[in-house]
Order: structure tokens, then sequence, then C-alpha cells
């Protein structure tokens, strides 16, 4: 046993039994520097005493004191448990096996050296497990689990608990969570907080394994709010690894960067070490290999002779970075099969499945496609088993092999089949942001499909589809009421409008903003969701999407990117071809241009520079249309199905689609499905406070409308009655898109912010909102085609269309021009010819509006006609 550290700080009076258990609550804690010493005091002071027994030092059995060598025992095993993280497993080993040749000396046969017996091997079982020698782990359980009626409650749940997590890591789910669950029944009848939350946080994680997120993370919420005191760092770990395989990773690495300044504090290197390695592959899922690479790197380092289990999956993220590289790809697909042999040898057959996997898919990277399909032929079914983020990768192997052998129908099973996989796991959360971030994981699936059209317009067009319109889909049910999310968004609501109206008191108010946002996301993240979800685009549904868009004399735009190339599938009058539009970079940063040129012209409307800005933002609005557009040689309307990359570009300001209709829709079959016509409808304009010509302009919006209702100052709950009563909903007001946290994007009414987090739990029946409000078109795209932002969010919760614009709009702009559009509206003009029209002789800032979603329009009609008719366009 290596020498004990100093000694804490003591009452000279500080007994053997109260030593112990305030080092097994350190312990607990994530405390093992304090548990080390603590633990090695107690053995100090029993290693002086004689034979008897200790007092006060709880027994196994009905003695009011635990003997000496029980005490002892118990002790030893308690002390491996801090030197495992301090000092890796071979020091925790020999404390162990000297406990182990204690109970050698025991009378056999008894209940207490039964129990004693089944405590020692519990505690091998957890060090060989954190080495990652998890077949050796298991059969030291099974042993244990022989001796389990001897043991008190304590010690029985930490054999049920250390099974479960073994059963876990070899990929036994339903064996992990049946062990979990009698650990959390034992920890509840013996009334053990910290025990409870360990067993329910390890329930959590094999949700996450499942696939389960929303329930993975409601478990950790209502965990977390018990205020057990246990390892803050393994509190926020386990979190953080749900939240990466929902692809919310940068939340994800906030926890994990918060998780290891703690764990380092605490001196739980273990834990510093696992949480190294997941915060190198959340920079490895963001493309940052050579940071991935970096944290791989320590980690290994850290764990270099500690643990030889989480050294290798170190190493495995390092080798996901050096493919990233992709340089001496032989080298590293043979390291990451040794790794997988390594993995295999020591039981460990979830790790090595992991390792087959990258190895299978560097050699898909090399070309060696026969090679990628046999690593993966010797693993468990990785199509079926596993988390969604390992299925979806297996299925993107197993795509791209059967490509590269001609064989195109496999290929697209494969797709269909992790299309069908992902769309169950996003319908089982009504969460917007969880839904929209989880699609991270379908990116490379979506550009394999394109590839597969190869070159064919209504192929490509086919493809594109699947992925955006899925991407899209609104949830099947809204979350339910969650009176605590309520509290907190009011509160932060609150908070907010205090931080406006005295800015002094930032520093103090934002530490305490920042908290609650991250509880209302999770309360939001968790929010379960329903089955039902729609089937995937068909064949069918693009000929009848191509079809209607003719009949409605529209031209569909679908720009995508294949091979570094911006395209564009252009579909008119039921014909599809395919445009190449050049070099990428070049396209994104015309789009970047015209963006910085919008936000510099709103700020200085009115000023001395507005007409230089204003020529500055006409050339680069020119040289997008040259490079996009124009060489399309479009006419009349053009709905326009835009990349990530352009989705906030307002394409009806180019010059030369100024006054014509210029809608945009995530995609096709979303823009066909939605189209509404709404006979005499429900009109309501609501306004916010600060903005100078917001009463007046809402005012001039009720009046342009029979019966439309205006509401000057209005509030949140104006604002929620609104979209639940009316067809058509106005709102002016400060608009504001957090790119950081798009949840909390908001409109500033009266009361305060009104956030994209209080829509969720609403019921929407307006088919048409439009927002006169700066930058409430921007979202930001987390992976894949799925985006959130105000406009996106409501286009997700149901409503149909959506005016709104990407950039910042001058207050005067807004006023003058939207009066116009209702005018427009409400004589029957659809609502992107109405844009379009009220736009050809306003301020080229007005420009910026765009119709996102569906084809919307009122008709004239009689009172006997119902009040709403939703109808396919056309």
């Amino acid at each position: 046993m290596p020498s004990p550290p100093p000694l804490p700080s003591l009452q000279p009076t500080s007994t053997v039994a109260e030593l112990f258990e305030r080092g097994r609550a350190a312990n607990s804690a994530g405390r093992p520097a304090e548990g080390e010493r603590l633990l090695g005091r107690a053995w100090r002071i029993l290693e002086e005493r004689g034979r008897g027994e200790v007092p006060g030092f709880p027994c196994l059995g009905p003695q009011e004191s635990a003997s000496l060598d029980e005490a002892r025992i118990r002790v030893l095993l308690s002390l491996s448990t801090a030197q495992l993280q301090r000092h890796g497993p071979d020091a925790a080993l020999g404390t162990v096996q000297r406990a182990v040749r204690l109970v050698g000396s025991l009378p056999v046969g008894t209940a207490d050296t039964d129990a004693l017996q089944g405590m020692c091997r519990s505690q091998l079982a957890m060090i060989h497990g954190r080495s990652g020698q998890l077949d050796e782990a298991l059969r030291q359980l099974d042993l244990a689990m022989r001796v389990s009626a001897s043991l008190g409650p304590p010690e029985h749940f930490v054999l049920r608990l250390s099974r479960g997590v073994i059963r876990m890591d070899k990929g036994d789910l339903d064996g992990a969570e049946e062990d979990c669950r009698a650990a959390v029944r034992i920890a509840v009848a013996a009334g053990l907080a910290r025990q409870e939350f360990m067993a329910r946080h390890n329930l959590a994680l094999a949700a996450s394994l499942r696939g389960d997120l929303p329930r993975a993370l409601r478990l950790h919420r209502e965990n977390d709010a018990q205020g057990a005191q246990v390892s803050l760092a393994v509190a926020l770990h386990g979190r953080s690894r749900a939240l990466l395989e929902a692809g919310l990773v940068q939340e994800a690495t906030e926890l994990l960067e918060r998780a290891a300044v703690d764990a380092v504090e605490t001196g739980q290197r273990l834990v510093a070490g696992e949480i190294q390695v997941d915060l190198a592959h959340a920079w490895l899922l963001t493309g940052r290999a050579d940071q991935a690479a970096e944290a791989a790197g320590r980690a290994r380092r850290a764990l270099r002779g500690q643990a030889a289990g989480l050294y290798r999956r170190a190493e495995l993220v390092l080798i996901g970075a050096r493919r990233r590289r992709g340089r001496r790809l032989g080298e590293v697909a043979e390291r990451a099969t040794a790794l997988a042999r390594e993995f295999a040898r020591d039981g460990d057959v979830v790790a090595a499945d992991l390792a087959r996997l990258v190895a299978a898919e560097i050699e898909v990277d090399r070309g060696r496609h026969l090679e990628a399909v046999h690593l993966l032929r010797q693993t468990a079914d990785l199509t079926r088993v596993g988390s969604l983020s390992t299925r979806l990768r297996a299925r993107g192997v197993l795509a791209t092999a059967a490509r590269a052998e001609a064989d195109p129908a496999t290929a697209r099973r494969h797709l269909r089949a992790a299309l069908l996989d992902l769309t169950e796991a996003v319908g089982a959360s009504s969460s917007l942001e969880l839904r929209a971030a989880t699609h991270l994981y379908a990116e490379h699936l979506a550009d394999l499909d394109l590839e597969l059209a190869g070159g064919h317009a209504r192929d490509g067009l086919l493809a594109v589809e699947r992925w955006r319109e899925a991407a899209s889909r609104a949830p099947v049910v809204r979350p339910p009421a969650d009176p605590e999310l309520a509290r907190r968004v009011r509160v932060l609501r609150h908070l907010r409008h205090q931080l406006v109206e005295d800015p002094v008191r930032a520093v103090t108010l934002r530490p305490r903003l920042r908290e609650l946002e991250r509880s209302v996301a999770s309360l939001s993240w968790s929010a379960p969701g329903a089955s039902g979800q729609r089937q995937a685009v068909t064949r069918e549904d693009v000929v009848a999407g191509v079809q209607t868009a003719a009949g409605r004399s529209t031209t569909v735009v679908c720009l995508l990117v294949a091979g570094g190339r911006q395209r564009a599938i252009v579909a008119t009058e039921g014909r599809c071809r395919v445009h190449d539009l050049g070099p990428v970079p070049a396209v994104v940063e015309a789009a970047r241009r015209l963006a910085a040129d919008l936000e510099t012209c709103a700020r200085a409307c009115g000023g001395p520079m507005e007409q230089v800005l204003q020529d500055s933002l006409a050339r680069s609005s020119d040289l997008l249309d040259a490079t996009v557009l124009r060489p399309l040689d479009l006419h009349g309307r053009v709905l326009v199905v835009p990349t990530p990359a352009l989705a906030a570009v307002p394409w009806g300001m180019l010059p030369s689609r100024r006054g014509l209709p210029t809608p945009v829709a995530p995609s096709l079959t979303s823009w066909v499905r939605a189209g509404t016509r709404v006979r005499q409808p429900r009109v309501v304009a609501l306004s916010g406070p600060g903005l100078s010509g917001a009463d007046a302009e809402v005012g001039e919006v009720g009046r342009a409308w029979p019966g439309g209702e205006s509401h000057p100052r209005a509030d949140g709950d104006a604002l929620r009655e609104a979209l639940a009563t009316h067809d058509l909903v106005h709102v002016a007001a400060h608009g504001r898109h957090r790119d950081d946290s798009p949840l909390f994007s908001s409109l500033w009414l009266a009361d305060g912010p009104y956030f994209l987090a209080d829509l969720e739990r609403e019921s929407v029946r307006a088919s048409l909102v439009v927002l006169s409000a700066c930058d409430s078109g921007r979202a930001r795209h987390r992976g894949g085609s799925a985006a959130l932002g105000l406009a996106a969010g409501l286009l997700s919760l149901g409503v149909g269309t959506v005016v709104a614009a990407p950039s910042r709009i001058p207050d005067g702009v807004a006023a003058e021009h939207m009066p116009r559009v209702h005018a427009l509206l409400a004589g029957g003009a659809d609502a992107d010819a109405a844009l379009a029209t009220a736009a050809t002789d306003a301020h080229p800032l007005a420009g910026a509006f765009v119709a996102w979603g569906a084809p919307w329009q009122a008709l004239a009609g009689g009172s006997d006609t119902p009040a709403s008719l939703r109808t396919m366009p056309g």
C-alpha cells in the first residue's frame, strides 16, 4: 500500500468510525484526496489497536460494533476507491488484495466472512472494470452474487450497481437496466441518497445508449434536482454524454469543460481522463481535428499506466483525429484494428466494435471497401445495436461500400434504413432544438444519397428532399405543460427586463441568467414526443411537387453542394435540370458580403453615409445574383430551397428578382403540403415597446383587414392568445436572434422577451405570421439541413408561412413597408407576391423581408363560408 498522505485537520477525539464515514462520503462526493487522507488515518489507528471490537464502527452482523478485522477490511476497501482515482488500478489492487488476505484469515462459512468476501470481489470487479478488463470484472461480480444474501443494503447496492455498469459496457442494456433498477430499490429502501443518485445516473446513461435521449436527459435533470452530495464532475459528465449523443455538441462541450475543472480540482484523476476523452470526441464532431488530437493526447498522458481501457479509448479518439487529417491512413487503420483486438481480449466488446467501426471508416477513405465490410461483419450488428450515432455511421460505411461495388440498390436500402432510424429517434422528442441538433449525424448520409443520384436531376432532387423534409418536420405532439419550465422562463424574462433597464447590473445578473438558460434548455430537451412520424419522401411525392409548382407557374430552384461545387437543380414546367454554379467558397463569400452590407446599411439608414452604403449593397446583391440566380435564366415566381450556408439570403432583393415573388422553403415537399388558403381570416397586429413607428404600423395593419384587430404594447400573453386564436398574426417588435442559443431567440414585448422556448408548448392556429422585427428570419444550422430560429421554429410548430427578415431592418422602413404588404394581402395577393410588389418602389432594405414556408392567400367570401380552409396549392 502507498505511504499514507499528510493527515487532514481533525479533532483529536475523531474516532475510526467517524473517519470511515467521512472518508466514504468524500469518495462519493468526488473528493478522493480527502477520502484517502481520512481513510489513511483510520487505517493507521486500526494498525495500532490490539484485538477486539472497534467502538461505533458499523457492523455487518447483529453486533453493535465491528471486529477489528472487519473494520480493517472495510477501511482498506474504501481506501482502494480513493487510490484508484488518485494513483490508478495497481495501487488500488494492492490494497484490495491486502483486504482479501485478511478475509482469508477469518473463520470460513460465517455470514460475516461471506459478506466480506462478496465486498472484496465487488471491489475487485470495480477496479478491473475501470481498467477495461470487463470479462474478469464480470467473473468477480458473478462470484460475489453467490453471497449477496449476506450483504447489507450498502454493500448489496454496490454489487448490483457495479454489475449494471459492466453489463452496460459490454452492450447488455437490458441486463444493465435490470441491475440499476434493483440498485435504486435497495437505495430507496435503505434511505441511501448518494447511492440512489448513482443508480439513477446509470439508468440515464443506459437510456442514452438506447437512443431515448429525452428520457435520458429527463432522468439526469430529475436526478440533479435531488441535491445529493455527489461528485459534480461525474454528474456533469453523464449529462454531457447524453447531449453529445443528441448532437448538442456546444452544450455538451460547455458541461465537459466545467466537469474537467471540477475533476482536476478534486483529484479525480480517472474521471478527469474520461472527460478529456469525451471532450476530444466533441471537438472531433465539430471538425476541429487538431484540438481533438490535443485533448486525446492529454487524456492518454493522464491515463498512461493508470487504466488501460480508458487509455485505449483516448487512443481511439486520437485515431479518429488522425483519420480526419488524411495522412498515413494505412498505419492508422492498422492501429485501430490492433486496438479492437486489445479491447476484445479484455472483454470490452462495445469498445472493440467501435474500434472496428473506426477502422472500417478509414478503409473506406482508402478505397478498400471490401475490407471495411469485412471489419463490420466481425462486430455485433452495429446497424441495429448501439447508439444512434453508431448505427448511422455503420450504415454510412455499408452504403459507401455498396456504391463502390456498383450496387446502388443496396446502398439506397442502407440509406433508407438510416433515415427511418433517424426519424424514429427524432420522433421521440418534441423539443425543437433536440430534433434539429440530432440531424448532425445525418449530414454525411445525405451527401452520400446525393452522390448516388449520379448527376440525374430528378434523382438528385429526390435525394435532397428526403433529408431536408425529414429535418423540417413538425413534432407530432406538443410537449406536456411543465409548470416548473413556465416559472423559470418567467424569471428569465424578468431578469432580462432588469438587465435592459439597469445595464450596470449586468456583471451580477449574467451568471444567474446563464444558469437559468441552462435549466430552461434542459427542461425543453427532455420533453417526450410521440410515434407516428410520416414516411420518407418518395419519388411520387417529388413528381407531384414539381407538377404542383408547374401548375402554380412556379420554378423550383433547389440549391445543393456536391463535390465542393455549388449546384442548383431547377425544376420548371415539369422538367428538371442541373446547373454548376462554381466553387462553394466563392458563393458563400458572396452571400457573406451581402449579409455584411445589409447590416451596415441598416445601421446607417438616414445618416450621411446611407447612399454610399446602399451603393455597396447594390454591388454585393448584383455579385450574388450573377453567381447564383442570373445564370439560371429564371422568370416569374421562383421557389428557393437553399443550403444551410445560403439560408439567410433575402433572394427577392437580388436584381433579377426585384418585383417578382421569391418564396423560400426548407423543402419542396413542405411547400406543397402546408399551402393554405384562408377565407375571411382573423387578423391581429401586435406591437412591442421601443419602436418609434410600431404603434402606428399595427394600427394601419389592423385597418387593412375587415375586422382586423390591433394591440399596441402587447405582452407575452397577448401574443400567446393571438397565435392560438387568429389566422394571421403580425408582430412589430424588437427581435433578437441568438446564434449561441437559438432557443432563446426572442421578440421584445411589453413584459420582456418572448422566447422561442415559450412557443414549444403553445397551441398554434395561425397559418401566417409576419415578424416585422430585426433578425427574425435568421437561423442556426447545427448539422445537415435542420435549422432553429424564430421563423424556422414557427414553421416547425406548424405555421404554414412566416414573413421575416434575416437581417436588421430600420424601424421606419418596416413601419412604412408593412401596411402596403397587408393591403395587398387583404386584396387576395399571395404572401410572396405581396412582398415582392410592395418592395418594388420601397426602400432597398424593404426587400430583405422573405416569405418563408408555403403559399398563403386570403380568399374573399360570405359569412356562411368556413373561417379557415386549408388546401393544396395549385
